[in-house]
């Protein structure tokens, strides 16, 4: 096997072990009450590999044939840039599942991300007028 082949086998090989599922979708995360949270993430990988085979001067003079592994140095690297960005976090409780934002970009994103809050100040809000509506309709009159 040549030695750029075996620079690639190994870094394709530890990629496997840095980026798997549970990078993307991380593990759950249990809280009191049986809640549970589940970060999800974007995964970004830049990979570059390469090399060759450079005769040296000592090489050179000798005459070596087109191609002797045994009589070229090899010159190879290999980069790899790995980027790892929270997204959202899935909040389980109570049989319901909410979706939270890790990052807010632009208004509309913000106001979509209100909405359930706003329903639910709306909700309490009726449930306390139609409270007092009933308290003051049982108050014998003087």
């Amino acid at each position: 096997m040549h030695p750029v082949e075996t620079i690639l086998q190994t870094t394709m090989r530890e990629l496997k072990n840095i980026v798997d599922v549970n990078t993307i979708v991380g593990n759950p995360i249990y809280g009191e009450g049986g809640a549970v949270v589940v970060p999800v993430s974007k995964v970004s990988l830049g990979f570059f590999a390469g090399g060759g085979d450079f005769p040296t001067q000592a090489v050179a003079r000798k005459g070596a044939p087109e191609f002797d592994a045994g009589a070229y140095p090899l010159l190879g690297a290999s980069v790899v840039g790995v980027s790892i960005q929270p997204k959202a976090f899935l909040y389980m409780q109570g049989g319901q599942v909410t979706l939270l934002h890790a990052d807010c970009d632009n208004t509309l994103d913000r106001l979509v991300q209100m909405i359930p809050t706003a329903m639910n100040e709306v909700r309490d809000a009726i449930k306390s007028i139609r409270a007092q509506g009933e308290c003051a309709s049982e108050q014998p009159e003087s």
